[in-house]
Formats: C-alpha cells, structure tokens, sequence
C-alpha cells in the first residue's frame, strides 16, 4: 500500500531502509520519499504523486498526515496541534479529537531529537498499519511487503502464525490483531502508538454496539437523519482535483452512494465491472437501470482475472486479499487509463450500518455464541481445518470465544454485531479498499463516524427486513427503491423482497440446514481454479500445510466452493512467497533535507 514506513533501534543497517522502500513502489508513477535518517531512526513514504502525504517540519519534529480529513479546512492546523499532543502524551485530547473526526487517517508525529515516533489513526483503522521486531530494529509500515524485506534483510524469516491460518481457511480473515505471520501485529483501530525503543499501544476509540438511544425515534425519522448526514458525508468526500467514479452494481449499498452523490450536488460517474461468462450479468443491468434512475453516466468495463494481475496482487497485499479480487486490478487499470487519477467511491460498510446485524436466535453462553459463528460463517469444514494446519476445531472455537470476550459489550447480541463489524468489516473488508489506493484513493461514505455512530444506534427492530433502508433509499431518492436489489430479485420495499429475506434468516438460524442448500446449489470450482492450487503446491518449497491433507484437497478441488480453493491457494502463495524485489521499476526518489520548516517555528 502506498504510504509511511519507519524503522527505529541501534542495529539498522544504511541502505537497507531504502531499498525496502524500493521493493514497494508497485508502479511506474511511484516515487519514495526520505522525511528523516540517521543512525536510529528512518521515516519514509511511498507512492504516486496525487497519493495523499502532507507533512509539517518545524525544528524540533516531522508531523505527517497520511490520508484524508474530511470534515476540517485546514489540515495543517490540525496536524500540528494534534502532533504536538502525541508528542506530549497528552492523550485525552487526542481522544477527544478522534471520536470528532471524519476521515481515513493516520497521524505521525516524529521527534527530531530522539527518534520517537508517536501515531493515531482513525475509528475504523481504514489504513491498515502493521509493527514487528526484526533485526532489533522496531519496523512500523503500511506495508506489510517492506516488513518482510527488512526481515529478509536480517536473514530473519517471518514464520507463518498457524493460527491466522487456520483462522483465514475458516472466515476469509484473521482474527484481532493478527495477521498471517506470527512476529507481525496490526494496529487496532483508533489506536495510539508509541515508538521509543520499544512498541506501546493503546486504544483510545472503541465501537460499543450495546446502546440504542434512537429508540425513541420513528423509522422514518431516523431514516430522515441518517439521509442528511450521508448526504454530507458524501460532499465532504468530493475532493477538489479528482473525478469521482462511483463503484455501482445491482445491490442496495452502491446505489445509496450514487443517490448521496446526486443528493449533494456532487459530479460523479458510475462504473460497473463485467465479470467473464455473463457472471455478474444482473449486476451489470440493474446496475445501468440505476444510472438511468439518477440520470448519471455510466461506464461498463470488461474485466479478467489474469495470472499477471494475480502475481501483482500477491505483492502488493501479502495475501491479506485474497487473490479470487485480482480482476479489480484489471477494472483500475482500465478506469485509470480513461479517466488518470481519480476517488473511487464504493458502499463497503453499508452491510454493517443499515441492516439488522442481531443473531437470528438466542445463546445461552459465548461458547455457545461462538460456536454458532463458527458454524454460520464457516468457509472450510473445521475438521478439514484442522487435518491442514493441526489446529483443532476446539482451538478454533476457543480463538473466536476469546475475541467475543474481549469486546466492550456484555449483551450476546451486540457481541456478535461487534464481531462482523470489527473482524469481517475492518480485518477483511478494509483490505479491499486498501488494494483499490494502490491505484487511487478509495472511500465510502458509510464509515463516515457521524453517520456510521448513529446507524448503529437504532434498535435492530427499525432494521428488521430492510425497513431501515428501504426508508433510508426513499429519503436520497424513490427511484432507487423500486429497481431490484440483485441479491434477492425484488425491490427493497417489495413482499417478495421481505418474504425471501425471512427465508434467509429461517437458514441462518440453523447452518448446518444453510450446508445442506448450498451443497444441493453448489457446482464445484472450475477446473483453473483447481489447476492454479496443484501448480502454486507443486511449485511451493514448503507450506504450513500437512502434505498429504493438501493433496487431498487438491486431488478433490471440485468437491470444494470457489472461495474456499481461493483462500487456500492465497496462503500457498504467500507462505511460498519471497518479496526481494520491486514490481516493475526503480522508481524516483525524493530526499527530505529538512529544511523545510519555517522561521517562526
């Protein structure tokens, strides 16, 4: 991903710095910039030149802002006074500052003096940043790519955490801090961090989902505000110089956006992707019988899922998206070819705000809770899971028991939401997102805090069978209520669209009836899925897999869905991977003299 990296500690080794950072420059409008370097410390940053890095230099510190603060005119006000406060510890206005801001941030403010680097980012962690120990050298990166070439550097390998493995095959994600090497941890969302010899972090932001204080509002009230306030979300997300694209399919989160767009006077386009063999072909249609609805342009892009695009991808996320996304690549080339640099707009977030996310039935415990997750969110048969990676199904249940455990929340209910916001929206999702910056920047009005906070403030009764959106799509504009929702053929306000979504939730109460459907649905993955798994195992030196389990799974790929070869074949890949070189060029490096700060200061 593009942006910061640092390393701080007494053995770093000169060079070995920039040319990690050399590894991460993915394209050929990539530049790497220096901030600060000297025996102890290196801050640096990467990326394309419209890739949003403002810094501050006075004498005495480096204030750097990577990403965007929506709802402020003056950044560089806010980066000094809020740089000055992680400098001096002062905690409790960084915390109030946090829970008032919309943005996708992170916040660094270098001390020129003793190398300490201190660090907030935003609610929801939407840069996702990791730390590690290697070498003796603390590494701090958004991209977990320069941590593993400093490793490598060292002559230390990352072993893979088998838990996050065993984790990944099940959800698509790991759990927590995680990710999929067991030395490598990443920050929690609104978190600070304190580099200064060693790694300290703490929370200053936690999501609680055990309040409801909108109960005393109608739904279409509620509806009304959380209108305005997307609205709003949307405009502040315009930003001046680049054309917004607006992500659109068939489904109901993407056409809210293009409705907020419309609704705040914002210029924007909609673009839909084609997927090969008509496989998102009523996407494509609904999605131009929306465009029409808001009488928005819209593009139609052809896409495909090519062994280069997948290579790419592997490099750029380190197997933290997994590679069945690599067509997207295909999609932000084109566009960008088109149109150069632009924001994309897309509605990730909106699953987690606007529908009922309760359990559909009650627990009598957070075992029984966790069971019940494991069971209704399974990708790969724990059992198998546990002949792969030797972790068994009860380590497994254990793991997630742990993490509903140590959510704010005491209500069974609102643990299991926090559960799909905090490890499905934010471990898994914001991934996706973070791929598109490679290309340009990615937002979603939905994790606007504004609107998110109080989204997830009405009750869950409001929200029941789509009442919540269907009111809210009414409020942007009506058309948008009577085309189709793609995922269950029906308008969001239709009987049919009510009935079907009972059905699913008849399912979801019981996952091993939910199995049994899908398994008299499910055609198999396509024999090039298969394929790819047998040549990435064959070309693999070694995996943390149990060879004969592997074989197994590879000898038998059509009894397995598409997206649970595809999780496999992505840990394949990457525990196989070696990342030593950059992607496709030696791009252009800037050095930071410091010079820059002024008189005044």
């Amino acid at each position: 991903m593009p942006g910061v990296s640092f390393v701080q500690g007494q053995t770093t080794a000169k060079g070995a710095e920039e040319a990690s950072l050399r590894t991460v420059c993915f394209r050929e409008d990539y530049e790497r910039t220096v901030h600060a370097a000297d025996e102890t410390s290196f801050l640096g940053s990467s990326g394309y030149a419209e890739y949003p890095v403002t810094t501050v230099e006075t004498a005495d510190a480096i204030f750097l802002l990577e990403g965007h603060l929506y709802d402020v005119d003056d950044r560089e006000r806010h980066l000094r006074s809020v740089g000055a406060n992680l400098l001096g510890e002062r905690l409790e206005a960084v915390q109030s500052w946090v829970a008032d801001r919309d943005g996708d941030f992170l916040l660094l403010a270098y001390e020129r003096d003793t190398g300490a680097l201190s660090v907030v980012n935003d609610a929801f962690a939407r840069l996702p940043v990791y730390y590690a120990t290697v070498g003796g050298n603390v590494v701090f990166s958004r991209e977990l790519k320069f941590v593993r070439s400093l490793a490598r550097h060292f002559g230390e390998s990352l072993d893979p955490d088998t838990m996050a493995f065993a984790q990944t095959l099940l959800f698509g994600y790991q759990l927590g801090n995680r990710t999929l090497f067991d030395s490598v941890e990443r920050v929690p969302p609104g978190s600070y961090v304190r580099i200064d010899g060693d790694v300290r972090v703490e929370s200053l932001h936690e999501h609680d989902f055990e309040r409801t204080p909108r109960a005393d509002r109608s739904v279409r009230e509620n509806a009304r505000e959380l209108a305005s306030r997307f609205e709003e979300a949307c405009a502040n997300r315009d930003l001046d110089g680049l054309p917004n694209v607006v992500s659109l399919s068939g489904g109901l989160d993407s056409r809210a956006v293009a409705g907020g767009y419309e609704a705040a006077g914002a210029d924007y386009i909609t673009a839909t992707f084609e997927k090969p063999n008509d496989a998102n072909t009523d996407d494509v249609r609904l999605a131009e019988r929306i465009a029409d609805a808001l009488d928005a342009e819209w593009e139609r892009y052809a896409v495909e899922r090519t062994e280069s695009h997948r290579t790419d991808l592997l490099e750029m996320k380190q197997g933290l998206n997994f590679l069945a996304m690599s067509f997207l690549l295909d999609f932000l080339e084109q566009m960008e070819a088109r149109h150069g640099k632009f924001t994309y707009v897309t509605g990730d977030g909106g699953d987690k705000a606007l529908p009922d996310l309760t359990p559909p039935r009650e627990f009598d415990s957070r075992r029984d809770l966790a069971e019940y997750v494991v069971n209704a969110h399974s990708i790969f048969d724990p059992e198998e899971i546990a002949k792969l990676t030797g972790v068994s199904r009860e380590r497994l249940v254990r793991s997630v028991e742990s993490r509903l455990e140590s959510y704010p929340e005491s209500d069974f209910d609102a643990e299991y939401v926090h559960f799909l916001v905090r490890e499905r929206g934010i471990n898994w999702l914001n991934h996706g997102e973070d791929r598109n910056r490679y290309y340009c920047w990615s937002v979603s009005p939905f994790y606007a805090l504004p609107f998110f906070d109080y989204a997830m403030d009405v009750p869950a009764d409001q929200k029941r069978r789509s009442e919540l959106q269907a009111a809210f799509l009414e409020e942007l504009d009506p058309a948008l209520c009577d085309i189709e929702d793609a995922n269950y053929d029906a308008p969001v306000s239709s009987l049919t669209h009510k009935a079907k979504m009972v059905g699913l939730n008849l399912l979801s109460r019981y996952p091993s009836l939910r199995d049994a459907v899908a398994s008299v649905l499910k055609s198999g993955a396509s024999d090039g899925l298969a394929d790819a798994l047998a040549t990435e195992v064959r070309r693999a030196d070694e995996t943390p897999f149990d060879d004969a389990a592997l074989g197994t799974v590879v000898r038998n790929g059509e009894e397995y869905s598409g997206h649970g070869l595809y999780n496999l074949l992505t840990l394949v890949a990457t525990a196989d991977y070696e990342p030593a070189r950059p992607l496709r060029t030696d791009p252009t490096a800037v050095i930071a003299d410091g010079s820059g700060y002024g008189d005044d200061e």
